[in-house]
């Protein structure tokens, strides 16, 4: 080939390559977000007019904090969260400010005074992640009309961006979207198709950081966060899924499925419709409106795509979060994680112990300051949303719902034995207890049983070394909503605090049982408190709540049980006490077991040894738990080993492999 020739293939190839770079889907992609943020915004007009009205000659808000410098919480970004919202009234056909021009105005006044200040965080993720997201929304929305300085300028910012090799989970796909959207922005199929390839990856079930095998979520080591950084990758990945379908860079099929069930196997399991509890968002929880998360829009997204797959448990789950009816029905254990849930019509019941598999609630930022005893057997009933729901100023942090402790406590001590069995809507979790204070030390094996409708909870061998303190399990501390009753139907307690031998409490239709002698304290007066007692960032104003709280009270060396009932009316509690379904087998450190007149048995054995119930006798060589219902036996490893286990129901020998996850497993009897 000649010089001119190979010149003019040169050109040819050179016009090729940037038509088809031209073709690429960049706007396409970049209008689909635009549309998102526009679709999901609900600021009040209000609010914009507000915005417009108050920016004043130095480019700024008054009610603003510039000078924050907070880690967890930094309030001087309320200025870019403006900009978003009064572009998207511009933008917004139907707005009274679509393309208005004072808007307009506003929003190049605001975006130079950010772009002159370039204000920064002591913490990285803001200067990596959090405030590139909103430049990345800004030039989403404003790119048309913004000045070529501008663009440069905001340009810089989002490209502060760092992909890191340790990033895993939300962290990675919060990285690699910027990384995306930048590559959107420069019309650079290169960075596109790396950062479309790092965020497709990232969606997968595994061991590591991200979705666990069981569908729960895990950032920060092996940490329950399935409502907190769980949520920002869920949300993240869906808006990119619909932004990419359809193009080259769109995520494979397999992908989708993966959110699907990670949403329908793992998400809605910890919650009920749009609130939830503490026990899956760790140091979130000292943010004010964490335990409401409604992500009822976000769901048609993932719906229309790849519509075959679970599209009508989509639509059943999309109900229940806009106030239809519950949906789910039974017990799920998450080994991965010690969180166990039970899903009833009426309510639902929650559970997060903890191991040594599984780690104690974070405390940085300035964040979760009262969380010592979080996560280790804290409980939760949840009808209507509003047990909980920014509750948490006004707790008793040293008295959570669920929690075995003595008065002087300062920490908590992990141990190897904690699990969970579960078989055909019903279930076992069990956890050893230790609390630890300067001079003493407390610990007790808890065994909870929920089956039709009741839980009930097995404290054995409660054991107080040291100096002598006041031992208690807390059985409840929610916000107190009515009917109220003490020992019978509408003797309704008048006084704050009661101490006295009782039979049962009822409130919100729950009943409190003690089975077990020991008195028992109910709480029903008015308690202040203020978001800044648990996080650095927190509001100061302090408010009151009125707080139901049921304390029983344990002598050391002893045992003790109580039940939650959620299935019989309050005026046939007494005679349930009474005529009981139900017999406690065994309460001791070396097992724990339950049965029901319906023929289902649960155990829990802590090393080798043998139940005897009815005619029948279990013997087992190890540490196991045992759930039998009809003619099937499920078990588990509460040591999480692994291994052979052989075990004996009336002289007949089963030999089992149990699994080292501490899944449940089931044989023919």
């Amino acid at each position: 080939m000649n010089k001119l020739k190979l010149g003019w293939f040169l050109v040819v190839m050179t016009l090729g390559f940037q038509m088809a770079q031209s073709q690429l889907p960049y706007y396409q992609v970049i209008n689909r977000y635009k549309t998102f943020l526009i679709d999901l915004d609900t600021t009040s007009t209000q609010n914009v007019k507000n915005w417009l009205a108050t920016l004043d000659q130095s480019r700024k808000w008054p009610d603003v904090d510039y000078a924050d410098q907070n880690s967890s919480s930094w309030k001087t970004t309320e200025h870019l969260d403006r900009i978003i919202k009064i572009s998207i009234a511009y933008q917004k056909i139907g707005n009274v400010y679509y393309q208005n021009d004072s808007a307009k105005r506003v929003i190049s006044k605001a975006l130079d005074h950010w772009l002159t200040k370039v204000y920064r965080n002591s913490n990285w993720w803001y200067n990596e992640i959090g405030v590139p997201q909103f430049w990345r929304d800004i030039i989403t929305l404003d790119g048309e009309f913004l000045k070529a300085r501008q663009r440069s300028q905001a340009l810089n910012i989002l490209g502060q961006f760092r992909i890191r090799p340790n990033f895993t989970g939300a962290n990675l796909t919060w990285s690699a979207d910027l990384c995306l959207h930048y590559g959107l922005f420069t019309q650079n199929d290169s960075l596109v198709s790396q950062a479309s390839k790092l965020l497709a990856k990232e969606i997968k079930v595994g061991n590591g950081e991200g979705i666990m095998l069981d569908y729960s979520y895990h950032q920060h080591g092996n940490r329950l966060q399935t409502h907190h950084y769980g949520a920002a990758f869920i949300k993240e990945n869906i808006r990119l899924a619909y932004e990419l379908d359809g193009t080259p860079w769109a995520f494979p099929v397999e992908k989708i499925v993966v959110l699907k069930d990670f949403l329908l196997e793992g998400w809605q399991w910890m919650e009920r419709g749009i609130f939830l509890t503490p026990g899956s968002i760790d140091r979130a929880v000292s943010r004010k409106g964490f335990l409401k998360q409604d992500i009822s829009r976000l769901i048609p997204y993932l719906s229309q795509l790849d519509k075959e797959y679970r599209s009508l448990d989509l639509d059943a789950m999309l109900q229940f979060q806009k106030g239809g009816k519950q949906n789910l029905k039974g017990f799920k254990y998450f080994p991965f994680s010690d969180f166990a849930a039970y899903q009833q019509s009426g309510f639902s019941f929650f559970l997060k112990t903890i191991s040594t598999k599984t780690e104690v609630a974070e405390r940085i930022n300035g964040e979760n300051q009262k969380g010592t005893f979080l996560n280790s057997g804290n409980t939760y009933f949840i009808k209507n949303g509003k047990e909980y729901t920014d509750l948490m100023p006004f707790w008793d942090w040293n008295k959570l719902p669920g929690v075995t402790n003595f008065e002087s406590a300062t920490s908590i001590s992990r141990s190897d034995f904690a699990g969970g069995v579960q078989a055909n809507g019903s279930g076992v979790v069990v956890m050893d207890v230790e609390t630890l204070g300067a001079d003493s030390k407390l610990s007790a094996s808890k065994f909870w049983s929920v089956h039709k409708g009741r839980v009930f909870c097995l404290i054995a061998d409660i054991t107080l070394k040291g100096l002598p303190h006041s031992i208690f399990t807390t059985l409840e501390q929610s916000r107190i909503q009515p009917p109220l009753f003490l020992n019978a139907v509408n003797n309704i307690p008048s006084t704050n605090i009661v101490r006295t031998p009782v039979k049962w409490i009822h409130h919100h239709g729950l009943t409190y049982i003690p089975l077990t002698q020991g008195l028992m304290d109910l709480s029903i007066g008015g308690v202040k408190g203020s978001w800044s007692d648990l996080s650095k960032s927190g509001s100061k104003d302090v408010r009151e709540e009125k707080v139901f709280k049921v304390v029983l009270h344990h002598q050391n060396n002893t045992s003790a049980a109580y039940l939650v009932d959620g299935a019989t009316q309050p005026d046939r509690v007494q005679e349930e006490i009474d005529r009981p379904d139900w017999q406690i087998l065994k309460n001791t450190k070396i097992c724990q077991a339950i049965s029901f007149n319906d023929g289902v048995i649960m155990a829990s054995f802590h090393q080798n040894g043998n139940l005897k119930f009815a005619k029948s006798m279990i013997e087992v060589d190890r540490a196991c738990l045992v759930l039998i219902d009809s003619d099937k036996i499920y078990i588990s490893d509460p040591l999480k080993t692994g291994g052979k286990l052989e075990i004996q129901i009336n002289g007949k020998k089963l030999t089992l492999d149990l699994p080292a996850d501490g899944t449940t497993i089931n044989q023919n009897l």
